[in-house]
Protein backbone atom coordinates (compact mmCIF):
# COMPACT_ATOMS: atom_id res chain seq x y z
CA UNK A 1 0.00 0.00 0.00
CA UNK A 2 2.71 2.50 1.01
CA UNK A 3 4.77 1.44 -1.99
CA UNK A 4 1.79 2.14 -4.27
CA UNK A 5 1.31 5.61 -2.79
CA UNK A 6 5.03 6.38 -3.16
CA UNK A 7 5.00 5.11 -6.75
CA UNK A 8 1.93 7.22 -7.52
CA UNK A 9 3.54 10.30 -5.92
CA UNK A 10 6.76 9.74 -7.89
CA UNK A 11 4.78 9.37 -11.12
CA UNK A 12 2.85 12.58 -10.47
CA UNK A 13 6.07 14.44 -9.63
CA UNK A 14 7.79 13.14 -12.77
CA UNK A 15 4.80 14.14 -14.91
CA UNK A 16 4.77 17.66 -13.46
CA UNK A 17 8.52 18.00 -14.01
CA UNK A 18 8.23 16.80 -17.60
CA UNK A 19 5.37 19.19 -18.36
CA UNK A 20 7.30 22.08 -16.81
CA UNK A 21 10.39 21.18 -18.84
CA UNK A 22 8.45 20.97 -22.07
CA UNK A 23 6.75 24.29 -21.36
CA UNK A 24 10.12 25.91 -20.65
CA UNK A 25 11.58 24.54 -23.90
CA UNK A 26 8.59 25.79 -25.90
CA UNK A 27 8.77 29.28 -24.36
CA UNK A 28 12.53 29.42 -24.90
CA UNK A 29 12.19 28.36 -28.53
CA UNK A 30 9.49 31.00 -29.03
CA UNK A 31 11.75 33.70 -27.55
CA UNK A 32 14.64 32.63 -29.79
CA UNK A 33 12.36 32.78 -32.83
CA UNK A 34 11.18 36.26 -31.85
CA UNK A 35 14.77 37.45 -31.38
CA UNK A 36 15.82 36.04 -34.75
CA UNK A 37 12.78 37.53 -36.51
CA UNK A 38 13.29 40.92 -34.90
CA UNK A 39 16.98 41.07 -35.82
CA UNK A 40 16.49 40.07 -39.44
CA UNK A 41 13.54 42.47 -39.85
CA UNK A 42 15.57 45.32 -38.37
CA UNK A 43 18.53 44.53 -40.62
CA UNK A 44 16.30 44.47 -43.71
CA UNK A 45 14.76 47.77 -42.65
CA UNK A 46 18.15 49.46 -42.29
CA UNK A 47 19.39 48.15 -45.65
CA UNK A 48 16.15 49.17 -47.36
CA UNK A 49 16.56 52.74 -46.14
CA UNK A 50 20.14 52.99 -47.37
CA UNK A 51 20.75 55.01 -50.49
CA UNK A 52 22.29 53.53 -53.60
CA UNK A 53 25.03 56.12 -53.31
CA UNK A 54 27.47 56.33 -50.47
CA UNK A 55 26.70 58.90 -47.79
CA UNK A 56 28.51 59.77 -44.60
CA UNK A 57 26.38 57.41 -42.48
CA UNK A 58 26.75 54.32 -44.69
CA UNK A 59 29.64 52.80 -42.72
CA UNK A 60 27.77 53.36 -39.47
CA UNK A 61 24.66 51.68 -40.87
CA UNK A 62 26.74 48.75 -42.09
CA UNK A 63 28.05 48.40 -38.53
CA UNK A 64 24.49 48.30 -37.20
CA UNK A 65 23.54 45.63 -39.75
CA UNK A 66 26.64 43.64 -38.80
CA UNK A 67 25.46 43.74 -35.15
CA UNK A 68 22.06 42.35 -36.16
CA UNK A 69 23.74 39.56 -38.15
CA UNK A 70 26.07 38.77 -35.24
CA UNK A 71 23.11 38.64 -32.82
CA UNK A 72 21.28 36.21 -35.12
CA UNK A 73 24.37 34.06 -35.42
CA UNK A 74 24.73 33.87 -31.63
CA UNK A 75 21.05 33.01 -31.06
CA UNK A 76 21.37 30.36 -33.76
CA UNK A 77 24.39 28.83 -31.99
CA UNK A 78 22.76 28.92 -28.56
CA UNK A 79 19.61 27.33 -29.98
CA UNK A 80 21.66 24.53 -31.56
CA UNK A 81 23.42 23.92 -28.25
CA UNK A 82 20.13 23.83 -26.37
CA UNK A 83 17.90 21.92 -28.78
CA UNK A 84 20.39 20.03 -30.97
CA UNK A 85 21.31 20.41 -34.61
CA UNK A 86 18.00 19.20 -36.01
CA UNK A 87 15.56 21.30 -34.01
CA UNK A 88 17.86 24.10 -32.89
CA UNK A 89 19.27 25.37 -36.17
CA UNK A 90 17.43 28.30 -37.68
CA UNK A 91 19.92 29.28 -40.35
CA UNK A 92 22.78 27.39 -42.02
CA UNK A 93 26.30 28.66 -41.33
CA UNK A 94 26.94 29.47 -44.98
CA UNK A 95 24.10 32.01 -44.90
CA UNK A 96 25.96 33.95 -42.20
CA UNK A 97 29.18 33.64 -44.20
CA UNK A 98 27.40 35.15 -47.22
CA UNK A 99 26.00 38.02 -45.13
CA UNK A 100 29.42 38.88 -43.69
CA UNK A 101 30.93 38.73 -47.17
CA UNK A 102 28.20 41.08 -48.47
CA UNK A 103 28.91 43.50 -45.62
CA UNK A 104 32.67 43.36 -46.26
CA UNK A 105 32.15 43.96 -49.99
CA UNK A 106 29.79 46.84 -49.26
CA UNK A 107 32.30 48.41 -46.88
CA UNK A 108 35.04 48.10 -49.51
CA UNK A 109 32.83 49.90 -52.04
CA UNK A 110 32.04 52.61 -49.50
CA UNK A 111 35.72 53.16 -48.73
CA UNK A 112 36.70 53.33 -52.39
CA UNK A 113 33.75 55.58 -53.28
CA UNK A 114 34.36 54.73 -56.93
CA UNK A 115 31.42 52.57 -57.83
CA UNK A 116 27.74 52.17 -57.17
CA UNK A 117 26.60 50.05 -54.27
CA UNK A 118 23.28 49.09 -55.88
CA UNK A 119 24.22 45.49 -56.76
CA UNK A 120 25.83 44.80 -53.39
CA UNK A 121 22.90 46.35 -51.55
CA UNK A 122 20.42 44.21 -53.49
CA UNK A 123 22.50 41.09 -52.82
CA UNK A 124 22.57 41.91 -49.11
CA UNK A 125 18.78 42.37 -49.06
CA UNK A 126 18.34 39.08 -50.95
CA UNK A 127 20.52 37.21 -48.48
CA UNK A 128 18.72 38.78 -45.51
CA UNK A 129 15.36 37.75 -46.98
CA UNK A 130 16.65 34.20 -47.42
CA UNK A 131 17.65 34.19 -43.75
CA UNK A 132 14.18 35.49 -42.92
CA UNK A 133 12.75 32.54 -44.88
CA UNK A 134 14.82 30.09 -42.82
CA UNK A 135 13.66 31.69 -39.58
CA UNK A 136 9.98 31.67 -40.51
CA UNK A 137 10.22 28.12 -41.86
CA UNK A 138 9.45 29.08 -45.44
CA UNK A 139 12.88 27.73 -46.38
CA UNK A 140 14.48 24.64 -44.87
CA UNK A 141 18.22 24.47 -44.30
Amino acid sequence: MIASVLLLAATVLLTITTISGNSFRARTREQYTQAMSSNVSNAISVVSRMDSVTVSTTSQRLGVIRQYVYAMEQVNRISIQMFGEGQGRYVPDDAFTALYQDLDNYETLVQSAKSSTVETRELLITHLKLVQGYITGTLVS
